[in-house]
């Protein structure tokens, strides 16, 4: 489910997150995150298709923290910019910014790996598309030489005016804009989420792994 290779970049899709593990990120903590992001997205989503809470992101957030990543409360909401060039490309700008070039360009190569993968992007579409509404998460992460694993953790929230499967990769002038954008550079404990979540998330998301989770081949 994840790549083992800690020496080289990994990518992987779960849900409507792009997840990209930078060379350094021992497999057991690749697999740790994904758990993770798999079972915070899982809940968000149903909760969602239940009616029991419509605020997504705040939901996702909130679980991710349960969890063991860092900030307790979700990252405001920022006014997206002027609308330059796809959604992707807006994407990595933001990260790099935010994180480093470092990131940004691993998180460029997880996108660019996206989208010379039909089957990935038609999964990835159906995942995170609800009518002309979408929702994004592009999680870039890096082994700190503390111990720690650096992630920016970058939500968009996609109007569009007519569902498209490669709306990532298309911009304001295809009737694409970000409605809501979130960002922010978290860190993750894995030691507490192996003693009191991993079972429970493990267990919750083998029932649904094959249908939302894919490697992308970088």
């Amino acid at each position: 489910m994840t790549n083992t290779d800690a020496s080289s970049i990994a990518g992987q899709l779960v849900h409507s997150s792009v997840l990209v593990f930078l060379p350094g990120v021992c497999p057991q903590a690749r697999s740790d995150i994904l758990l993770a992001n798999a079972f915070a997205q899982q809940v968000a989503w149903g909760d969602l298709k239940d009616g029991l809470e419509p605020d997504w992101f705040r939901n996702y957030w909130r679980n991710l923290a349960a969890l063991g990543f860092d900030g307790k409360l979700a990252p405001a909401g920022r006014r997206p910019g002027p609308d330059r060039g796809s959604l992707a490309a807006q994407a990595i700008e933001h990260i790099s910014q935010a994180g480093s070039a470092r990131l940004g360009e691993a998180a460029n190569q997880a996108l660019d790996a996206l989208r010379r993968d039909d089957k990935a992007l038609r999964l990835f579409s159906s995942h995170s598309i609800v009518g002309t509404q979408a929702r994004v998460q592009l999680l870039p992460c890096a082994q700190q030489s503390n111990g720690f694993i650096d992630m920016v953790l970058l939500h968009m929230d996609v109007s569009m005016e007519k569902s498209a499967s490669d709306f990532l990769f298309m911009g304001a002038s295809n009737g694409i804009s970000v409605r809501d954008l979130r960002l922010e550079v978290i860190h993750f404990n894995l030691q507490g989420f192996r003693e009191d979540y991993r079972r429970r998330a493990e267990a919750s998301v083998a029932r649904t792994a094959e249908r939302v989770i894919r490697d992308l081949v970088l």
